[in-house]
């Protein structure tokens, strides 16, 4: 994780954005969010666009999470977990020192959101949840589910590659259910990482927070 890294700026907190298969480096601090997305559209451009899940099924992982989540016996999907709990139970099977490094036991320090179609993220990623420190590309993870799995996708900057802007982008596809068995299904698990979701905030707060910030210095 690179600390304090001027970008330009979601996330698989991470996103804090994050088995074996390398860490996607989820924590940089950031100043831009636009220059982030306008570079991940330069480098990472696909020419198929990700489905994004439908209004009903982010509205059912929200809402079922909290009743459904008690059955240690439950077969997991989508539905039965929020973008929050989703997210960190990738990143604890990513990068679990860095994503509890990132969300640091404080509000704010992690974010979610959703990459909208035709936005300048870059259209591989159109449709997909994310978290994110609003860091450089690196912070970002970025994740749907897909059936009973999840795909995720990262820029992963290995040092080889001449920096973050040719680094390439890293997709892996893990089952839901393994999650669960693995960091969800005792009590003092369920409140660990329902402890770290409740603290992830939507996106649009930093964004808001950032917008006003920039406004108060220009007036300055």
């Amino acid at each position: 994780m690179k600390k304090e890294f001027v970008i330009g700026t979601v996330l698989l907190g991470c996103s804090a954005i994050l088995a074996g298969c390398g860490s996607p480096h989820p924590v940089k601090a950031v100043n831009h969010p636009q220059t982030v997305q306008k570079n991940i559209q330069k480098n990472h451009h696909s020419t198929q666009p990700e489905s994004s899940l439908t209004t009903d099924d982010q509205s059912s992982a929200t809402n079922d999470s909290a009743s459904n989540s008690q059955s240690d016996g439950l077969s997991y999907d989508a539905r039965h977990l929020s973008v929050q709990q989703l997210g960190t139970l990738i990143c604890l099977l990513k990068d679990p020192d860095e994503f509890k490094d990132a969300d640091n036991g404080q509000p704010g320090g992690l974010y979610y959101g959703t990459v909208p179609q035709g936005s300048d993220y870059g259209q591989q990623f159109w449709g997909m949840d994310f978290l994110t420190t609003n860091g450089d590309p690196t912070s970002y993870l970025y994740f749907k589910p897909d059936g009973p799995n999840v795909i995720i996708k990262y820029v992963d900057d290995d040092g080889t590659t001449g920096g973050v802007a040719n680094a390439p982008v890293k997709t892996e596809s893990i089952s839901i259910q393994r999650l669960v068995n693995d960091y969800y299904i005792s009590q003092d698990q369920k409140n660990e990482v329902n402890g770290y979701a409740n603290r992830i905030q939507p996106e649009q707060k930093w964004l808001d927070r950032y917008n006003l910030d920039s406004s108060s210095t220009d007036n300055n």
